[in-house]
């Protein structure tokens, strides 16, 4: 219970508990926390208290809104390098987060023009579609599209799962040592399906990743589109000063 005898406002003790919760692990980020009439009878205070409260931990970035759903714990945004090739799992496991996928689809389908020059196939050759659901702990992240050759990588639709990483599954089982990949990220307003698939709101910013990974010889062997939540994710590009460089070999 508040002290209603407090010179401290209540709407600071209120704030103040949901922190002290929060600490306690009582709400995990990506949880729902109670709605307002509950906080009130739980706290014995006013709607406004309450409504308070909770816009002073929103302003904080500690908690987020979500119209038509509730209120829910912020998830921390990672920062991931432009560089990094070796995926969400790899990347989310070496921070202290589970990671797994959930396959929505997978099947053959026909190669069309960008993806027949894009990874070297003849025309209407079939590649594999996998479309996943990449998770961070419980909470969605990403909604990713991967494209591979079926020629290339046989029972690869038989191989992927949900309890796999992709890369993993190219190391181990098809011997495929990766060389550079090409990436665009470009970003994308969600649509009320993707806004439902991701739990974020229609209408928020999404990163969209294309990219494509070849092997160390050269050869392309996949293409991949991923939406990413903007407000869990941001990437960072590493540069080498041109300038400095510029000037060395010219002393030299």
């Amino acid at each position: 219970m508040l002290d209603t005898n407090s010179l401290k406002p209540l709407y600071i003790q209120l704030e103040a508990e949901i922190r002290q919760a929060l600490r306690e692990k009582k709400y995990l980020p990506g949880d729902r926390l109670p709605s307002e009439e509950k906080l009130c009878e739980q706290y014995q205070v006013s709607r406004i208290t309450v409504r308070k409260a909770i816009q002073q931990l929103t302003d904080q970035h500690i908690l987020e809104k979500h119209r038509g759903k509730g209120t829910f714990v912020s998830t921390p945004s990672r920062s991931i390098d432009l560089k990094e090739q070796s995926g969400f799992t790899n990347y989310l496991s070496a921070i202290g987060h589970k990671s797994h996928h959930l396959l929505l689809k997978k099947e053959l389908q026909p190669s069309d023009d960008f993806l027949c020059e894009t990874l070297s196939l003849q025309p209407n050759e079939p590649v594999c579609y996998v479309q996943r659901l990449i998770f961070e702990d419980d909470s969605p992240l990403a909604l990713d599209e991967i494209y591979i050759s079926s020629l290339t990588y046989p029972d690869f639709l038989d191989r992927i799962t949900g309890d796999i990483s992709f890369y993993e599954l190219l190391t181990n089982y098809y011997n495929i040592s990766r060389g550079e990949s090409v990436c665009e990220i470009a970003v994308r307003i969600a649509n009320a399906e993707q806004a439902s698939i991701l739990h974020c709101q229609a209408g928020d910013p999404l990163f969209l990743l294309q990219k494509t990974c070849f092997a160390v010889d050269g050869t392309p062997i996949h293409y991949s589109r991923s939406l990413v939540r903007g407000d869990r994710i941001s990437y960072t590009i590493r540069t080498q000063n041109l300038n400095t460089q510029f000037i060395s070999n010219i002393n030299n």
